[in-house]
């Protein structure tokens, strides 16, 4: 598989690889110092998660991919967030503008029991070889009923203010058995014509995962989405060839340590 990396050079799956090993690496090393990290007599922690699928569907297969690691104690972390989707021939998927390979570096403090606030900075980078940079803030906790949201603020290079939500939620069907119905949402302030983003509401995804958690660490999942590009966005999704729903059938695992 080819990817096509900021400068144009062509990345291969090892690149990719390699990257993963480093920032492992990074988390691991990052465990070490953690005693002397530690502040006001507070434990440090540290985690990682991360989760790969083949997203299957007739018109445009793909993989996905997003991973997150954090380090800090009960009120303060720093927080590296990556994600993408490489279509089977080897090229980034935009997703209407609204993705790409994306890094994300977040300090969040605690706000309330359930609640962190966070703010830090976003490189994303496109099909083509197209960048945009800037800066993100948002909260991520658990809201009643025990709903998962991560909502966020950004505003980036060309001045395209936008707002990211994600919500999930986990249903226990057994002992290793869990649903896990999910929701992501995009809007954008104006168009951004160079990422096929459109202004108002971009994006959205709906689906539901079904994972067998084999440990808690280690839990393969299938399931199924639909997907909608809408307005502006949609407009220049179907002007480059590309369809403006999807309806997907999702394969993947998801660790964490």
């Amino acid at each position: 598989m080819r990817i096509i990396s900021a400068g144009g050079a062509p990345l291969q799956w090892r690149d990719l690889l390699l990257w993963l090993a480093m920032t492992v690496l990074a988390v691991v090393m990052a465990r070490v110092a953690a005693p002397a990290l530690a502040m006001d007599d507070q434990a440090t922690y540290w985690r990682f998660d991360g989760r790969v699928e083949k997203r299957l569907t007739s018109v445009a297969p793909a993989t996905e991919w997003a991973t997150s690691a954090w380090i800090g104690d009960d009120s303060t972390k720093l927080r590296l967030q990556n994600s993408g989707v490489i279509d089977d021939s080897g090229h980034i998927d935009n997703e209407g503008g609204t993705r790409g390979i994306d890094s994300r570096f977040f300090y969040s403090r605690r706000i309330s029991d359930y609640w962190d606030a966070k703010a830090g900075v976003q490189f994303t980078v496109f099909d083509q070889g197209t960048t945009r940079s800037g800066f993100m803030a948002g909260v991520e906790g658990v809201a009643p009923y025990g709903i998962h949201l991560d909502a966020v603020l950004g505003v980036s290079q060309t001045a395209v203010v936008s707002a990211r939500l994600e919500a999930t939620y986990d249903v226990l069907l057994s002992q290793k058995l869990i649903a896990q119905p999910f929701l992501e949402a995009m809007l954008a302030s104006q168009d951004d014509p160079a990422i096929q983003l459109g202004s108002g509401l971009a994006r959205y995804e709906v689906g539901l995962r079904l994972r067998y958690e084999i440990t808690k660490e280690v839990a393969p999942y299938v399931g199924v989405s639909f997907e909608q590009f809408t307005g502006n966005t949609a407009n220049f999704v179907a002007a480059e060839g590309g369809p403006t729903s999807n309806v997907r059938a999702l394969v993947g695992l998801k660790v964490w340590f």
